[in-house]
Order: structure tokens, then C-alpha cells, then sequence
């Protein structure tokens, strides 16, 4: 990955250009999207004054805008439908919103007017099991999203601190997922 940002939004085909939420001063990574797999091409930081900059030549040149949580395993994107894409194994799109229908790889189809709410959670048993569900309003809590952390699994000094910092993407994921569907959202992480 040797492209700047302008080579990276020079490359042929699809882009997503993701901002980072992990930082004060956030971070902008552009992938080429081929096939609903991401391939980064160019990471730089940002200002608040470029970003906003950007941000607005983004949108005149017709790139998707996503969002993340780096060291986060997704990015997501609300622009064009809700769009998240797993960044480990097995990579690609892993939860698809269009329209009235919000699919998963799993195989759950949810539809839009079903869902009361979105909940960001984590397992206190299993600190390292964080994600995020849609909650129907049949009280149904379906998975959209979840990790379980092998550094978690590892280390007996895993604890709420590396919750609270692995763990962000579930609530930003979370929080933008229920504004795309128009329901509250609930963050359960620390």
C-alpha cells in the first residue's frame, strides 16, 4: 500500500473511502471494492477541515463513504443502502440493508418495519464477545454483526479497559445502524 489518497481515488472501478472514528484527529482509508471484497489502497489522517473538505469532493465524484473503529475487524457504510464489510476472515459484505430488507450472511432477513431497535452489546462472561443485534417487535434479538476476540480468549488480563477500547466499532456500528432504519439504539458496552 505505497498510493497517496489522490492516487487511491485515481484507481479504476469502485471505492469506498472510510473515516476512522478511532482517532481525534480521524484517519481516511480508501479501499477498491471488487467483488463485495475490500482491498485497501491508501491510509492518511486527516483534519476536521480537510475531512470536511473531502467529504464534499467524495460525494461529487460519486465515492461511497463508509465509516470505522481501527483496530475495528468491519467497516460500514450507510450511503446506497447499510452496507458492513468484514476486514478479517472470511472477508467481504456481511450484512446488506436495501430498501424495506436488511439481509445477513448468516441467512437472517429482517424487514425494515419489523425492527424496534438496534442493541451494541458485549458478553460479560466473554468480554471478548462484542456486536451488534436488531431487536424486532417480536422482541426477536437477531445478530447483525459480532467478533470474538482471540486476544480475549489469551490473556487472563483481558478486562473492561480493552472492551471499551477493541469493543468501540459495536457501538458507533450500532449507533449508525439505528439511525439508518430510524429506531433507537441501545449501547450495552462499557
Amino acid at each position: 500500500m505505497s498510493m497517496t489518497i489522490d492516487q487511491a481515488l485515481a484507481h479504476p472501478g469502485e471505492l469506498l473511502a472510510v473515516w476512522d472514528l478511532s482517532t481525534r484527529e480521524e484517519n481516511l482509508h480508501v479501499y477498491a471494492v471488487d467483488g463485495g471484497r475490500l482491498e485497501r489502497l491508501a491510509v492518511a489522517p486527516m483534519t476536521k477541515a480537510r475531512r470536511a473538505e473531502l467529504t464534499f469532493a467524495l460525494r461529487g465524484r460519486g465515492v461511497r463513504q463508509g465509516a470505522s473503529d481501527m483496530p475495528g475487524p468491519f467497516v460500514w457504510s450507510a450511503e446506497g443502502g447499510f452496507m458492513v464489510w468484514a476486514l478479517l476472515a472470511p472477508h467481504g459484505v456481511i450484512a446488506e440493508g436495501k430498501d424495506d430488507l436488511l439481509t445477513t450472511r448468516a441467512g437472517a432477513r429482517i424487514r425494515r418495519g419489523d425492527v424496534a431497535g438496534v442493541v451494541s452489546f458485549w458478553d460479560e462472561a466473554s468480554p471478548g464477545h462484542r456486536g451488534v443485534n436488531v431487536v424486532t417487535r417480536g422482541g426477536a434479538a437477531i445478530t447483525i454483526v459480532e467478533e470474538r476476540s482471540k486476544a480475549a480468549e489469551l490473556d487472563p488480563t483481558y478486562g473492561v479497559d480493552h472492551v471499551m477500547v477493541e469493543g468501540a466499532w459495536a457501538t458507533f456500528l450500532g449507533r449508525d445502524l439505528a439511525a439508518w432504519l430510524g429506531v433507537p439504539h441501545t449501547d450495552e458496552l462499557p
